[in-house]
């Protein structure tokens, strides 16, 4: 006879690789960090109904995402490390919504990695990212991975 598990525990878990990783959205003047991204669950995607194309949709506006992730230098203190980019656009109206969900997962991945690149996203954007995370994690910042600043610059 073969024992059901119904203890319940799960045997899922979350990856400890995504416990450094934050969702930094930059919408019009708005920045804000909102990690229910890291599942699919920021107030803006919950907000919206997606469609497969964007060509389904009229968007009034387009939202960046900016992966971030932490990593501990060799002083053993944390500072930002990876830096990717994605876009959602939305139709405010409609309450519609478009995203690349593959390319999503492919840059969490590579900002897991510590990769960075944020080659696309224009300057205001990416000025307005910058300085929202010098403001409110300025010891992140300072200890932040040279290439991480770097990218910030492009």
């Amino acid at each position: 006879m073969e024992k059901l598990s119904l203890t319940g525990q799960s045997k899922h878990s979350t990856d400890s690789s995504l416990r450094g990783l934050s969702a930094l959205f930059v919408d019009g003047e708005d920045v804000y960090v909102d990690n229910g991204a890291i599942h699919g669950k920021s107030q803006l995607e919950r907000s919206l109904t997606f469609t497969r194309s964007l060509e389904e949709l009229t968007p009034t506006r387009e939202v960046w995402v900016i992966w971030l992730t932490l990593r501990r230098g060799e002083d053993g203190q944390q500072g930002f490390a990876g830096a990717q980019p994605f876009r959602i656009w939305v139709d405010a109206q409609q309450r519609l919504g478009y995203k690349s969900l593959s390319e999503q997962v492919n840059r969490m991945d590579r900002a897991v990695k510590g990769q960075v690149d944020l080659a696309g996203v224009p300057a205001a954007v990416r000025q307005r990212a910058a300085a929202f995370l010098q403001q409110a994690r300025p010891d992140l910042w300072e200890r932040a991975s040279a290439a991480f600043r770097e990218g910030w610059e492009a």
